[in-house]
């Protein structure tokens, strides 16, 4: 099945030392409403997709220009007085593929991360309120240098539980191949899109990326807006693939 599926790059863009994002949706549409926000404030450009005959037949329509249901998008590289650099690649979709395609899928970006010479990868997730009252952010790490990271940023570590989808895939096979990938998780309300618990994933990533200055009060402001315009997305997705975006419990358990 793996032939089937390609990643099409629009121009060949230098992604060397960059951080790959993957914001497939899950609990709370927290990574597809991260992804949208880092997309549009960081005013990345699209510059390939991951084509497959087996995702959903249709096409996102923003500003009037349609594009495939998963797009990837980058942006330059960005350096401080340090010298140090920053850049980041966004791989969003507002479906989830189905279950027999999604290792697949993850073994294409793995493989596609590794050929571009990313330095890491960095999943997005939501999981399962403990506490609405202060949402808080966890971490899963694959190998030893994100491990660093997250104690480096006070990101608690998840001891226990079970992610599933593309990030599961993606964690269990960076952990087997040794290759770089960390999980973030929001607390996120698993009723309705949490744009809110999306903040909370674009400020740990600002900290993490400090040549490039992600400002998040436009996500809690305009926090109604951005999770009319997902639901919306899904939502109109229906008719066409009924079983295209699972319930949020299918996503962590």
């Amino acid at each position: 099945m793996e032939e089937e599926i390609q990643i099409i790059e629009y121009k060949n863009v230098d992604l060397s030392n960059s951080v790959l994002i993957e914001a497939f949706p899950t609990v709370g549409l927290v990574s597809s409403i991260a992804g949208h926000f880092l997309v549009e404030q960081l005013k990345l450009e699209e510059i390939g997709t991951i084509s497959s005959r087996y995702f959903m037949p249709a096409a996102v329509i923003h500003n009037g220009v349609p594009s495939p249901p998963v797009r990837i998008y980058a942006g330059k590289k960005i350096c401080g007085s340090t010298g140090e650099c920053n850049q980041i690649v966004v791989i969003i979709s507002e479906f989830m593929p189905s279950v027999d395609i999604i290792k697949p899928v993850a073994n294409m970006i793995l493989t596609w991360a590794q050929k571009k010479k990313c330095s890491h990868i960095v999943t997005l997730e939501g999981t399962h309120s403990l506490n609405p009252k202060k949402p808080k952010t966890y971490g899963v790490a694959t190998t030893q240098k994100m491990n660093d990271i997250l104690k480096k940023y006070t990101i608690e570590e998840t001891k226990e539980g079970m992610i599933t989808g593309i990030t599961g895939v993606l964690l269990f096979e960076g952990a087997r191949l040794k290759q770089d990938v960390l999980c973030l998780l929001a607390e996120a309300h698993s009723s309705y899109p949490d744009s809110r618990a999306a903040a909370l994933l674009v400020e740990t990533l600002d900290k993490m990326l400090p040549e490039i200055k992600i400002d998040t009060q436009p996500l809690y402001k305009e926090a109604e807006d951005i999770e009319q315009k997902i639901r919306s997305f899904i939502k109109q997705a229906q008719p066409t693939a009924p079983s295209s975006v699972p319930h949020p419990s299918q996503m962590y358990g």
